[in-house]
């Protein structure tokens, strides 16, 4: 499935930097807003200089790619962002697109690409106003 056209201005604009990517990966994991996956709290804190949610309740931290594919990940969402719409523009250009966002290796790309062509939540992103939203979750 093509992509809806973006310019790369409008692209940058969405996603052209980590904390925009946060934001909307926050949004996707959690529509209805923050839900601690300990105790489900809605009630939160930012610990921004370890870029992690604190329940407000049970005091669990968690951090927005926690159990995502970008879990653990060395490489910045903006480039996991890029290579994803690039990946979903084009499926026939998956390897040359992770290749672009360098410093991922031939074995992430690998084990990355079939999520990046399911990526349902990602597809949803580039392609509405739901992941655009900028909700504030307090």
């Amino acid at each position: 499935m093509k992509m809806p056209v973006i310019t790369l201005v409008g692209w940058q604009k969405r996603f052209g930097t980590e904390k925009a990517c946060a934001k909307i990966l926050a949004n996707v994991r959690w529509p209805q807003g923050f839900q601690c996956p300990a105790c489900g709290s809605q009630k939160y804190s930012i610990i921004a200089t370890r870029k992690l949610y604190q329940c407000s309740s049970c005091r669990h931290q968690v951090s927005v790619t926690a159990d995502t594919l970008f879990h653990a990940t060395k490489v910045p969402l903006v480039k996991w962002f890029w290579a994803i719409y690039l990946t979903a523009s084009d499926k026939g250009a998956g390897f040359v697109a992770m290749k672009a966002v360098g410093t991922v290796s031939k074995e992430t790309v690998s084990s990355f690409l079939p999520y990046a062509t399911r990526a349902d939540s990602a597809n949803r992103c580039f392609s509405s106003t739901e992941c655009r939203s900028g909700k504030s979750h307090s």
